[in-house]
């Protein structure tokens, strides 16, 4: 064998191998690092302590959530059967139109940190579309499913008594 092809075949093992350990690395990911990335909603439902659940965004809510690997996150939650504002001006809305906007969306950004043995994301928000959060550490309990994940807040933002149960699905 010639040097020039034992140093190719060389190469080609030890890439394969690396591969090979990059799908080991993927599959036993820490939960820190499966957060990691873009998820799309899948569903919101708000849940009563005597176990009444409703869809406070609607059947078909939509949203993203996103996780950088740098400790930073946003995310957005909405109904997708908002009117639009008949001036087409935002800053011009009736009464109406402002409270279904403002009613339909819920928006905030910061940074976070994962407590993998106890299964909680903590969201240190710095503002968010419902101002009482803007400041406040918000804990959520979450458990991964393939390419889901789930989280449950012990409060909404409708009403501090009612848990929010949210599913996202990873985005490729």
């Amino acid at each position: 064998m010639s040097r020039s092809h034992f140093i190719l075949m060389t190469t080609a093992l030890c890439v394969g191998l690396g591969f090979a350990g990059t799908a080991r690395q993927t599959s036993a990911q820490s939960a820190t690092q499966k957060f990691v990335g873009t998820w799309s909603l899948g569903s919101i439902v708000y849940v009563s302590p005597d176990g009444h659940k409703i869809e406070p965004f609607g059947h078909d809510a939509k949203g993203l959530l996103y996780f950088d690997a740098g400790g930073h996150f946003a995310t957005q939650v909405m109904r997708v059967d908002r009117p639009p504002f008949a001036s087409n001006n935002r800053m011009l809305g009736t009464p109406d139109e402002n409270k279904s906007a403002s009613q339909g969306v819920v928006a905030y950004f910061g940074t976070y940190n994962v407590d993998e043995s106890n299964r909680i994301l903590t969201l240190h928000i710095e503002q968010s579309s419902f101002p009482n959060w803007n400041g406040t550490d918000q804990k959520r309990m979450f458990a991964f499913s393939g390419d889901q994940l789930r989280y449950t807040a012990a409060s909404s933002t409708a009403n501090p008594g009612e848990s929010a149960e949210l599913i996202w699905k990873k985005l490729r």
